[in-house]
């Protein structure tokens, strides 16, 4: 009932906010075309309609994303991720709407499909539906970027560094995972490119299980969970271990396996305002990377 109710918390969270964004994105631009626009007067129904619009696209955004519609992509450009996901998203909030229009017609105006559908392509304007598209591949694209950069931070690590301020060190409970592998190459230029490909994948599923990467080595890499008073993560590292071990990889990993447990870090903030990282330090970081070292037994060590 616990694990229910903080994922019920979570999506609405997340629906909150993803609103939120495209509700301030379509308003601000109801605002500008009435300030530049002499023969458009600013009205309430228009915010209005601008706000139940931006609802739409929000929940529509969140099941998308919970669904796991995806591009396969593979290790590609951050730039080629972001149009590619903005494209897709624009074109199924655009048949979404449609859809939408179709059924008010059939519903309101009590018209056939048929009916609705043809009422919709008389009152077709070219101008408007550019427009409307163009602003809606622009919202997508900032929306896509902010979330692939947080994605690859580690979940909301992008937050943190633009609006948290410098804090007192100070300890918290987290969950810790090492996982480490061997190579199947000696080369170390094809190490790099196994380790690169790998972690690609990892960074993609783990969001899903709400980690962060703390750290990477060259064998091996330290992933954390924040406990909260509500919520242990352990469960989430140990189901994030097993998805991991069943990701398509070559032979030049091999032989993955890790080491779990849960306790204090202390963290501090350091570097400057531009380059701040949160440095987390604590003895369970060298148990699990102690323990990860075996080569022999079961594939995930409890510490």
């Amino acid at each position: 009932m616990s694990k229910l109710k903080d994922k019920i918390i979570h999506e609405v969270k997340k629906t909150f906010l993803v609103t939120s964004y495209f509700a301030i994105g379509f308003n601000l631009l109801v605002l500008l075309v009435g300030l530049m626009v002499k023969e458009v007067e600013l009205k309430a129904g228009y915010f209005g309609a601008a706000t139940f619009s931006a609802a739409l696209i929000g929940k529509i955004v969140v099941i998308l994303e919970t669904v796991g519609i995806d591009l396969k992509l593979g290790r590609t450009k951050l730039l080629n991720v972001v149009i590619m996901k903005s494209l897709l998203y624009t074109v199924v909030i655009f048949m979404a709407i449609v859809l939408e229009d179709i059924i008010k017609g059939m519903v309101s105006d009590d018209l056939s499909f048929r009916e609705a559908l043809h009422h919709l392509i008389a009152s077709f304007n070219s101008n408007f539906f550019l427009a409307r598209w163009i602003y809606m591949f622009v919202l997508f694209g900032l929306y896509h970027f902010i979330f692939e950069v947080d994605k690859f931070m580690g979940t909301t690590e992008l937050f943190d560094m633009v609006f948290s301020r410098f804090y007192q060190p100070k300890e918290k409970e987290y969950v810790a995972l090492y996982v480490r592998w061997n190579y199947g190459v000696q080369e170390i230029n094809a190490q790099l490119n196994a380790l690169q490909d790998y972690t690609h994948q990892v960074n993609q599923i783990l969001p899903k299980y709400q980690g962060t990467i703390a750290s990477y080595d060259l064998d091996g890499m330290l992933c954390l969970w924040e406990n909260t008073k509500e919520y242990n993560f352990y469960d989430q590292g140990v189901a994030f271990f097993r998805q991991l071990i069943q990701l398509p990889h070559n032979f030049k990993i091999q032989n993955i396996r890790g080491g779990i447990t849960k306790g204090p870090l202390v963290e501090a903030e350091i570097g400057g305002f531009l380059k701040k990282e949160i440095l987390r330090t604590g003895e369970i970081i060298d148990e699990v990377k102690k323990v990860s070292l075996q080569e022999t037994g079961v594939p995930l060590k409890e510490v």
